[in-house]
This record gives C-alpha cells, structure tokens and sequence, in this order.
C-alpha cells in the first residue's frame, strides 16, 4: 500500500469534518451536474455491477457508501432495487432529501452506520474506503455488519500501479510532513483481495480500470502537459495499447460475505 498526502487545510480539524468539508466543497466544484443514466451505463463500475449484482426487486437493498450526488441511486431505483445512498457531506444529504424526498439518503460515516446486521444484499462504495488513515478495516468490518450472509460487496479504490512503482523506485514514497496530511491509500490487486479475506469475504474478481484516465495522469505529472482537450484525445488514442497494470487509475474488487 501506498499513502497519498495533499496540502493540510487551515483550522484544526476532525478527520471525519476534513472529509465533510473534503466532499461538500468537490461537489460543489461538479457544479451538482449529476451525471446522466447512459454515462454511468458505459463505466466499467456498471459492467462489473450488471455482472456481479443479485437479480433486481423492490425487496433487494443497496447500499451505496459515499454516494455523492446520489446518481448511482436513481440508476439502481429504476433498474428495481431498494437503494440507500450514503455520504458524510451534509449539504449534500440535505439537498438530495429535499429533491428526492420518497428516496433513502442518510448522513453518516461508513465506519460506524445506524443500519441494522445483515440488512442489506448489495454494498457497492466507488473511491471511499481508502480515505481514512488508519487504513480500510473499520469500513471492511461495517460492510460485513450491514450486509446479509452471502451478500455482495463491490468497491473501486485507487490503483498503485506500474507507474506510481517506477516513480517511487527513483524518488522514494510521498512522505507526510508539516504542511501536508493523509489523503488515501493506493493498493495493489493482492492488497485488496487480502483485505476481503481476512475482513470474512470470499473474493470474486480484482481488475484494474480507467487506463485511459491513468495515461492523461501520467502525461500531466510526467510531462507537466496541462488537463484538457490534448491530453483528453491522446489518452483516448494510447488507452487501446496500454498496459491496465501500468497505466490504470483504480482497481475493483468483488467479494462474497461468508
């Protein structure tokens, strides 16, 4: 594993407020443009979903943890499940009761949720688990609560590839210091199934996704090509010829609880 830092905010913080602040203040960034149904349908998230996911039914519940905008929610509601959207932004809790007042959307922390063992049947959670210092665990231990014996757990967390190996091999790992604080960890295919091991799930399937989102990455760090329409295009061109482990922003994982 492998810790990212970024620059420390002002004010002296909780973990669980920087993360409140964290999340609110990057949706307010997205402008709350909630992505349409047909983008989230071509995102490998989706196939692995399609593929892995129990049959649909108004009785079948979803937990979507960290769910931001709540689009995921929607999708899954008009594919026929019973979803639950959850997020540690307030605002954005707040507005999304306010605009889909008929739907589940709760405040919390996906370490420590008020939801009843073994309640839900699917537990899908994209970029969320690996925000927190003291590493997965209590997110992996939450999850196996919440979720019924023989329910599905599908997660995406960042990808410590290739790539990112190289560059520490010659400059050495990111280290924390004054001005900068913990960011998230980056894991490794092997790190992530042992990690559903031994938190008491039987792992499905780790694959690395978004290469080409890893190749704009890697023209921007690397060659210091500014985001936008060339590296957009070149990373679309490369992404065919690219190698997943080197280049892939993220890994997915699905597992089974015991």
């Amino acid at each position: 594993m492998r810790a990212d830092y970024t620059i420390k905010d002002d004010g002296a913080l909780s973990e669980e407020q920087r993360l409140d602040h964290h999340w609110t203040e990057n949706w307010k960034k997205i402008g709350n443009r909630r992505r349409s149904q047909w983008r989230i349908k071509v995102r490998p998230e989706y196939k692995v979903v399609r593929k892995f996911a129990p049959p649909a039914g108004t009785d079948v519940r979803v937990l979507d943890g960290g769910s931001g905008l709540g689009e995921w929610c929607i999708l899954l509601r008009d594919l026929g499940y019973e979803p639950y959207g959850l997020d540690l932004s307030t605002p954005t809790i707040e507005s999304l009761r306010r605009e889909f007042p008929a739907m589940n959307f709760v405040r919390e922390d996906i370490r420590a949720t008020s939801f009843e063992d073994n309640f839900f049947d699917l537990y899908i959670s994209w970029g969320t688990f690996e925000h927190f210092e003291n590493g997965l665990t209590d997110c992996f231990k939450e999850a196996y609560r919440v979720l019924k014996p023989g329910g599905t757990l599908i997660i995406s967390v960042p990808f410590y590839n290739q790539r990112l190996k190289e560059i520490d091999a010659k400059q050495g790992k990111p280290e924390k210091s004054g001005d900068t604080e913990f960011y998230q960890w980056r894991l490794e295919p092997h790190e992530l199934s042992e990690e559903f091991k031994i938190n008491g799930f039987d792992c499905k399937h780790v694959e690395p996704i978004y290469t080409r989102e890893g190749i704009g990455r890697h023209l921007h760090h690397e060659y210091g090509i500014p985001y936008g329409n060339f590296t957009r295009f070149t990373s679309m061109a490369l992404n065919p010829f690219a190698n997943p482990n080197k280049f892939a922003h993220m890994l997915i994982g699905v597992a089974i609880k015991i």
